[in-house]
């Protein structure tokens, strides 16, 4: 595969329509200068013509490498024009904290009218966690349509039977007989399974005195699938037990099996990409990576997408490589705990309360749990509570200009109630002596 690479300018005329970008970058200086062009928006890789102008358009094809990891890569006269992998972070954790904040939040009322017949799903939805990755793969998808001119779309995707993947010799009239047919809940089909026996110790308990227990916790990714649970008695249910060997070693073989969400999220995105795109080709992963051997070419994400877009050992890279994140604008929380200090007694260490705290976790069982409020020795500072009750224009990973020392600074937050800035540097001045430059509007872009 040729080294070489080079870098574009993707060009806009004075309509807003894409056309070809250009490599000369001299062209480029002189058109800003000369006020013929001036820059597209908030970007600094694209010009936007202020005069009419002239230009023959290449057939120019996208190739989408589509995952968790999305890979985009534009192609066209043997060269390739951009390249780039988003990110999309689960978004199951920010799900999670939205609900604890809103029951939260609920329980603080007197009385909340009931509501009971207010959740109706239309018939295409999907769960959240889906459908903003759904949202996010499209979004980026269609963002390259506004500065290149691409005339073809080539996505790698194909629906997968996920039964078949775990017993590829699965008969049609058992895709309705799982695992846990005839059992009422997961526990009888695990008692059943487990025979009443503790995964930690072997021993057997009565089934009053056993719990369920996540492998893989629910927010490191875990299901609720049976292959995912085990049995633990009274004693053995606890935190400090969880990465223990032998728990430890079935977790690891559980995130060993076959991983269901991939699967389901392509399958999810071959259906619905008729939506979204009146035009298409798809291609599949077996060929992408026969290609990919062909061509010499490694295997990532962002060769993926070029191999697919048509790309071949003798076309010519671009420099124009970027990894975009998806990143949280604000903190939701608008309420914050500061725990309460205290003078540890073994070491003189100052530690928060729930450090030192009595480890009894809920009122409805009773056992023996590790005490360590008998070593509070002296309150160093008390808890509060905080309320944020104002948002500011300013939000973390924003790009600002910093006018006291003309350099270019992001925003890590807005501290003293507004009027000061926060820099990921450590240092902080007055909001009056900046000037924003870009929002990130939830979106980081670095160039690679």
């Amino acid at each position: 595969m040729s080294q070489k690479k080079v870098e574009h300018i993707y060009v806009v005329d004075s309509r807003g329509e894409p056309v070809m970008p250009t490599s000369r970058l001299g062209m480029v200086r002189r058109w800003l200068k000369s006020g013929q062009a001036i820059w597209y928006g908030n970007s600094r890789n694209t010009i936007q013509f202020v005069r009419p102008i002239t230009t023959n358009a290449q057939e120019l094809t996208l190739g989408v490498d589509a995952g968790f990891h999305l890979g985009l890569s534009v192609v066209g006269n043997q060269r390739e024009y951009y390249a780039s992998e988003s990110v999309r972070k689960s978004e199951k954790d920010k799900i999670t904290a939205r609900r604890e904040y809103r029951r939260t939040r609920r329980n603080r009322l007197r009385y909340r009218k009931p509501r009971f017949d207010n959740r109706k799903r239309p018939d295409s939805w999907l769960a959240p966690s889906i459908q903003h990755r759904l949202d996010f793969t499209i979004k980026e998808i269609k963002r390259l349509y506004n500065f290149l001119p691409i005339s073809k779309l080539v996505i790698e995707v194909s629906p997968f039977d996920n039964q078949k993947l775990l017993n590829p010799n699965i008969k049609p009239w058992e895709y309705t007989q799982g695992k846990m047919q005839g059992f009422k809940d997961v526990k009888d089909y695990l008692l059943a399974r487990d025979v009443n026996r503790d995964a930690l110790d072997g021993k057997i308990y009565p089934a009053s005195q056993l719990r369920v227990h996540h492998l893989v916790q629910r927010k490191d990714g875990g299901t609720n699938q049976p292959d995912n649970l085990v049995l633990l008695s009274d004693r053995n249910h606890n935190q400090a037990n969880h990465n223990n060997g032998v728990l430890a070693k079935l977790a690891q073989n559980r995130q060993n099996s076959i991983d269901y969400k991939g699967a389901y999220f392509m399958s999810i995105l071959a259906s619905r990409l008729p939506n979204y795109f009146d035009s298409y080709i798809e291609t599949q992963g077996y060929i992408t990576a026969n290609l990919r051997k062909l061509y010499g070419i490694e295997k990532s994400h962002l060769n993926d997408a070029f191999v697919i877009a048509g790309g071949t050992n003798q076309y010519l890279r671009t420099s124009n490589v970027y990894s975009r994140t998806k990143v949280a604008n604000n903190n939701r929380s608008l309420q914050k705990f500061y725990d309460a200090k205290y003078i540890d007694s073994r070491d003189g260490k100052k530690k928060s309360g729930k450090e030192l705290s009595s480890g009894r976790t809920r009122r409805s069982r009773e056992i023996n749990y590790d005490n360590q409020r008998i070593y509070r020795q002296e309150k160093v500072s008390k808890g509060r509570v905080s309320i944020r009750r104002q948002h500011y224009q300013l939000r973390p990973h924003d790009i600002i200009r910093n006018l006291k020392t003309n350099k270019i600074e992001i925003v890590k937050g807005v501290i003293n109630n507004g009027n000061s800035v926060l820099f990921q540097t450590g240092k902080s001045v007055t909001t009056k002596k900046v000037k924003c430059l870009y929002h990130i509007n939830g979106l980081r872009e670095e160039k690679i």
